[in-house]
């Protein structure tokens, strides 16, 4: 928790610093947006190879690793003269982030209990909530003080540095067999090659033999998308809407991080409910909460509903991860999230290019294709999320690597 909590604080510093350290030194730019921009293209285009490091790799190793860079290239940021060398730093962060996120979710099963997935991840994205919440006021009293911005990048190294400390208190997760590199013929020559086909095969194969899985993992991609076009509706809401609302857009992303923080939490609770019930139920209703900002009577009510919709939304993601935790075996796991997180950061990189141009055509149409992108499909596939594990399902012991037959027999019966 506190390494996924140093992780997420440094990189929400970084979010708000390095946009205002390319705008005050190099103007509002198109080299300055690519800048930007260029975090995530690692991911999209080699993030699929993670997946065969994570099968054959201790992943707390690559975790470190990626932490360890990660502050190294954060701490070079303000000794730069050049734009063309802090758009090399900010390619290399988002190669270490690309290695960070498949790991710690790796990880997971081994510190969450058999039977304790629910509250395990609610506790896990809570930490992340907490950290996202209080890395852009850190900037802020930064700025407001007076100091230099590079102190933001300096914190940003000393989280990433705290993270390692905290990952040796992690029990290691020797390598599993990896049998979809077997069963594509993956006999180490061919990396990028081999890896780019494990994984798809890695990522069919699991939600072919398990329709929650499949719905989950399909709906999560239109719900990304419907989530970054909501955001920039939101910046187009705070300039035409509330012009009067001085720091809109903030005040909004503010209601909706101490919402996810309680449905974090609270989604704990639930250990005796449906998953399919709860999972379809806050989908809709945070579809319902995006459909209804342009028409909120006032700004009270855009902070209540935004709330609501980070409770939905934080709950919407425990409960996903902790079924890809119960359903999906250790030697699946990093593959499948190597193939799937790249075509999330896709998501988010469409929705940022198209939801501003949207939102300024019109406000309501906006919400209206936002809510639709998120409801529509999670009700076509609404009866999915009520079957019971597919053939790929098997609880496994990831403390010891061994596999828990009794429990699958059970769970097949």
């Amino acid at each position: 928790m506190v390494s996924i909590f140093a992780v997420d604080l440094g990189t929400s510093m970084t979010a708000v610093a390095l946009p205002l350290l390319l705008i005050r030194d190099y103007g509002a730019t198109l080299a300055a947006g690519l800048t930007l921009a260029i975090r995530v293209v690692p991911n999209i285009a080699v993030g699929p190879i993670v997946g065969r490091l994570l099968a054959r790799r201790d992943p707390r190793r690559i975790a470190m690793l990626s932490s360890l860079l990660s502050a190294l290239f954060a701490a070079l940021i303000p000794v730069c003269g050049a734009l063309w060398q802090i758009q090399i730093l900010t390619l290399g962060i988002g190669l270490t982030a690309m290695l960070a996120g498949p790991a710690r979710f790796v990880l997971r099963p081994a510190v969450v209990s058999e039977g304790d997935e629910r509250r395990g991840n609610g506790l896990l994205m809570a930490a992340q909530r907490v950290s996202t919440l209080t890395g852009p006021p850190l900037v802020g009293v930064i700025v407001a003080v007076g100091w230099p911005l590079w102190g933001a990048f300096l914190l940003e190294a000393a989280s990433a540095l705290v993270a390692v400390v905290m990952m040796l208190q992690v029990p290691p997760l020797p390598p599993a067999p990896d049998k979809e590199a077997e069963a594509t013929g993956d006999n180490g020559r061919g990396m990028f090659r081999t890896a780019y086909v494990t994984s798809t095969r890695a990522l069919l194969r699991v939600i072919s033999d398990d329709a929650f899985i499949r719905g989950a993992t399909l709906t999560s991609f239109s719900y990304v998308l419907a989530v970054t076009l909501g955001r920039m509706m939101l910046i187009v809401m705070g300039a035409q809407h509330y012009s009067g609302i001085s720091g809109f857009y903030g005040w909004m992303l503010a209601a909706m991080g101490v919402g996810g923080l309680c449905g974090s939490l609270l989604i704990g609770r639930f250990k005796r409910s449906s998953t399919g019930v709860l999972y379809v139920a806050v989908m809709l209703i945070e579809a319902v909460g995006w459909l209804s900002l342009p028409w909120l009577p006032n700004f009270s009510a855009a902070m209540a509903v935004m709330s609501t919709i980070g409770t939905m939304e934080s709950a919407g993601y425990v409960l996903y991860y902790a079924e890809v935790q119960i359903r999906i075996p250790r030697a699946h796991m990093g593959y499948f999230y190597a193939a799937c997180i790249p075509v999330v950061d896709a998501c988010v990189f469409l929705g940022s290019a198209f939801g501003a141009r949207l939102a300024g055509a019109s406000v309501s149409a906006a919400a209206v294709i936002v809510a639709s992108v998120m409801g529509v499909p999670m009700l076509l596939t609404a009866r999915w999320y009520f079957t019971p594990p597919g053939d790929v399902s098997e609880t496994v012991s990831m403390r010891d690597g061994a596999k828990s037959a009794e429990k699958r027999e059970e769970r097949e019966a």
